[in-house]
This record gives C-alpha cells, sequence and structure tokens, in this order.
C-alpha cells in the first residue's frame, strides 16, 4: 500500500473523531468574543500604558486594533496548543492498540514504518492546519471587528511596526509556532505508541510538557543546566520575530534545536512501535 493512501486514510479517521475539531471551534468562538469585548470596552492594560507615555509621545490613529489584539492573543493563548494538539497526537496510535485494528492492517503489504510514518504525517497535518487556522481566523476577524493600522509593541521598549511590516512578523510568527509546537504534537506521538489506551497517553504527555514549562520559566540559577535539554525552553522563539532587528541567528539556532527534539521523539516512536507484539 502506498504511503499517500495511508496518509489519506490516517487523515478520514482522525477528522471522523469529535476531539479533532474541539481546538478550532474553541478558537472559533473565543477569538470572535474577545476581538468584540474589545471593541465595545477597550483594551485597559494597552490604555494604561499609552497614558502613561502621552507626556513624551503623540499618538495619532488608532492604537488598539486587530493586530495589537492578535499578538496578545498570541503571546497569551501559546501555552494553552499544547493541550489541543495532545488531544489528537496522544490517541492516533493508542486508540487502536487494543482493539486489533494493527493485526488486520499488518496482515496487508504494509510495512510498520509505512503505518506509523502514515500517522505521524497526518499529526503533522492536523498541527499545521490547526496553528494556521488560528492565524488567519485572528488576522481576518481582527480586522473585520478592530479594523487595521500599525502595531506598537511593548519589550524594553516601544516597536512601532507598518501593517505591511506587522504581517510578515505574524508570518513569521506563526510558521515558527507551527514548527515548535511539532515537538509537542511527536512527544505525544511517542507516548502514544507508549500505551494501549489514550486516556494515559494524553494525560502523561500534557503532565510532562507543563512540568517542563515550569522548569523552563523558572528563575532559579540551579535550573540553568537543565532548560538547554528541556524542548518547552525553546517553546517561545516565535516572539522574538517582533523583536528590531529579528535576531535570525539565535532564532535559527533554537529552532534546530526544537526540530531535534521532534526528530528523537519520532525516531524513539518507530523503534518502540516496531517492536510491538500485536499478535497477542
Amino acid at each position: 500500500m502506498k504511503l499517500n493512501k495511508i496518509v489519506g486514510f490516517e487523515i478520514l479517521k482522525t477528522f471522523s473523531k469529535f476531539r479533532t475539531y474541539i481546538g478550532f471551534i474553541t478558537i472559533a468562538i473565543l477569538l470572535p468574543v474577545v476581538f468584540a469585548l474589545v471593541n465595545k470596552f477597550g483594551f485597559n492594560i494597552q490604555s494604561r500604558v499609552v497614558s502613561q507615555l502621552s507626556e513624551s509621545f503623540t499618538f495619532t490613529g488608532k492604537i488598539v486594533n486587530g493586530y495589537l489584539i492578535s499578538y496578545y492573543l498570541m503571546t497569551a493563548l501559546w501555552i494553552h496548543f499544547p493541550f489541543f494538539i495532545i488531544l489528537v497526537a496522544g490517541d492516533i496510535v493508542s486508540t487502536e492498540m487494543s482493539s486489533g485494528t494493527y493485526r488486520i492492517l499488518l496482515s496487508r503489504p504494509i510495512s510498520r514504518l509505512q503505518l506509523i510514518l502514515g500517522k505521524y504525517i497526518t499529526i503533522i497535518f492536523y498541527t499545521v492546519l490547526l496553528i494556521s487556522f488560528f492565524g488567519i481566523f485572528s488576522i481576518l476577524v481582527g480586522r473585520i471587528i478592530l479594523g487595521g493600522g500599525n502595531l506598537l509593541v511593548f519589550d524594553k521598549g516601544i516597536l512601532i511596526l507598518s501593517e505591511k511590516e506587522a504581517l510578515y512578523r505574524f508570518f513569521l510568527a506563526y510558521l515558527l509556532a507551527i514548527w515548535i509546537q511539532l515537538s509537542v504534537a511527536s512527544l505525544a506521538f511517542l507516548f502514544s505508541t507508549l500505551s494501549k489506551n489514550s486516556v494515559p497517553a494524553i494525560i502523561g504527555s500534557y503532565a510532562f510538557v507543563i512540568f517542563s514549562i515550569i522548569i523552563s520559566v523558572l528563575k532559579i540559577d540551579s535550573l540553568e543546566v537543565i532548560k538547554p535539554y528541556l524542548f518547552t525552553t525553546y517553546f517561545d522563539t516565535f516572539f522574538a520575530v517582533f523583536k528590531e532587528p529579528i535576531p535570525y541567528k539565535s532564532i535559527l539556532n533554537k529552532s534546530v534545536r526544537s526540530g531535534i527534539f521532534s526528530f528523537i521523539f519520532f525516531s524513539l516512536s518507530v523503534i518502540n512501535f516496531s517492536r510491538k507484539d500485536f499478535k497477542c
């Protein structure tokens, strides 16, 4: 059986389950609500900052726009995306472990490598689709409700980006977010090959991610030696594209390290799956 047919079959199975749509539904409901509330009641954090700077700077035009809220949503929700990805990636292998599905599938002209690769490509497809949906939907809804304009970024100073430049940086940020979240998908995929039930795989993956995030963000000197070896240390890589100038070298370095983690998790998944006994 060709790999493209396996991938197509896995995508159909994955998108026939309700849990696959939880992330999309949450985004589709949450984002318009947030933009509508900002449009009606304003954005207090930004207003306070602007009022503090009004003595030194003169602001013209609409500061609180769709790009600004899209930026804040991205920075606020990045830590929650792993949950949606783990829901799907943690289920894709484990759910069929005890049902006898693999015994039937592997009796056909299909190798274990083809099967596990087809499932992994499906998870990559889902991750790309989910984050792309968030990015495109956020920008479009933001522009419709709050309009466009320049983007003000507050990070050790004020960075004012033109609309064209802001869109370019959002594009880079979402690409990096996809790349970084693939490490989460790969980890959950590994846990999925280790369990015969999706619940332990999902809970175990999410607990591991939360534990790693906590260690990554704690400002304790003794933990600094551990942080480079935690894949969550590189979760905030996409924030760097909103700095001036963009630190491309640092972004590339962190992206390579994140990619290495994804490769390790996937390789361990292949090894574990190849050793499974599906005859009993």
